[in-house]
């Protein structure tokens, strides 16, 4: 069957079951995501060991909480914002916020701070990804795996952006901003 168009036949019509496409992307998101949460331990180790050949794992380290345990905290959030598709939640954010302020009475550049975090995103991304090619290569519709591959890349991104955001203002919270010139007074010569 063809679509007529001026009397000509302009292609064939393809029916396909829509209602169940987003239904099939839901459960291939939630068995990527499941096979994530299983294996978040060695997805933690990843991060850590990125984090720690960067030389930054003392950064992460505020507040005697081990680097091992901030990273599977920080896992633990990313896997709930991918299984829900949400973006982070107000104690999660706040959370980041507090990190930041910690590090900044530490005295660190905040540069290596948001460093530490682009590691530690960085080696998780490329362990997600592995383990979700595993599962989304044996999945019957190549295209919607590829698509689900990309919205959680582009979630992965939006989620980095927010930490670091978040933690630049709980730095700033308790460091100044530096090379900032008080007005002058002009009643002194």
């Amino acid at each position: 069957m063809g679509i007529d168009v001026d009397e000509r036949m302009m292609g064939r019509v393809l029916h396909l079951p829509i209602s169940s496409v987003p239904g099939e992307g839901m459960a291939l998101r939630a068995e990527v995501v499941g096979a994530l949460q299983e294996r978040r331990s060695s997805l933690v180790d990843a991060m850590s060991a990125a984090v720690r050949r960067a030389g930054l794992a003392s950064l992460l380290e505020v507040g005697d909480v081990a680097l091992e345990r901030r990273l599977d905290g920080a896992a633990r959030v990313a896997l709930s914002v991918w299984t829900h598709s949400r973006p982070l939640e107000g104690a999660e954010l706040e959370a980041v916020r507090r990190l930041g302020r910690a590090v900044g009475c530490t005295g660190a550049p905040l540069w290596r701070l948001l460093s530490a975090v682009q590691h530690a995103t960085r080696a998780g991304w490329e362990h997600a990804v592995e383990q979700a090619l595993a599962v989304v290569e044996e999945s019957c519709r190549p295209r919607l795996a590829a698509r689900l591959v990309a919205e959680l890349s582009l979630e992965t991104m939006e989620l980095a952006g927010r930490v670091q955001a978040q933690l630049a203002a709980g730095y700033g919270e308790v460091v100044p901003p530096r090379g900032r010139m008080e007005p002058q007074d002009s009643t002194r010569g």
